[in-house]
């Protein structure tokens, strides 16, 4: 039981730092919002700095793994893509998610001034970098995408464009620039394979993940 209210309270704090960003969030509002008291922030974290790195690799843990399972897959290839962006999608337009992503807010409003947290953030995106980019490379093995595709470039993209669509998530943009945004990215990906029949935000999205809503 105590490790689950640990974790509770853990979960709690992640979602005021998903609400308001690390600079914007005071150690008195972590406190009223996750019940942990000040003793344990700094016992058992160091510091409100050590209480957001932990949320974050909560984050990475209980959110984004959910996101990221259509590319789990060894042999994921160009429709698992469509439907890593059709999940991100799904979620980005519900109005309790238009809070964007705690992960790539904080890649642009923290990690160039906290070198500890650019170096959690940077290892996400590797990861996710890696991730899509092998997609691509099953996709080029199976002729989804032209021979000659640079797989490093479509991943850079990609990578770019997961950062733009959170971006826009969190933005006043209405729901129909989310959507016309995603199909933008899907259709860059039939350019590279003219043969190939259009990727649609349609295609089956994984579920909701786990703690997404408050």
């Amino acid at each position: 039981m105590g490790r689950v209210r640990a974790e509770e309270r853990l979960d709690q704090a992640m979602h005021v730092f998903w609400e308001r960003g690390y600079w914007d969030t005071s150690l008195d509002q972590l406190i009223d919002r996750s019940g942990l008291h000040r003793a344990e922030v700094y016992g058992k974290f160091g510091s409100k700095r050590g209480l957001f790195q932990a949320a974050l690799r909560r984050y990475r843990e209980k959110v984004i793994a959910v996101f990221l399972e259509p590319l789990g897959r060894p042999d994921a290839a160009l429709a698992d893509i469509a439907r890593f962006f059709a999940g991100i999608h799904c979620a980005a337009v519900e109005p309790e998610r238009r809070l964007g992503c705690l992960m790539i807010s904080t890649a642009s409003e923290v990690s160039p001034h906290v070198p500890s947290v650019a170096r959690i953030v940077s290892n996400y995106l590797d990861e996710l970098r890696a991730l899509l980019r092998r997609a691509c490379v099953n996709a080029r093995k199976r002729r989804e995408l032209r021979s000659n595709t640079d797989v490093d470039q479509v991943a850079d993209y990609l990578v770019g464009s997961v950062l733009g669509l959170w971006v826009l998530a969190r933005s006043p943009a209405p729901d129909t620039v989310l959507r016309h945004y995603v199909e933008g990215v899907l259709a860059s990906l039939h350019r590279w394979d003219p043969k190939r029949g259009d990727l649609r935000l349609g295609d089956r999205a994984p579920g909701k993940p786990r703690g997404a809503h408050r």
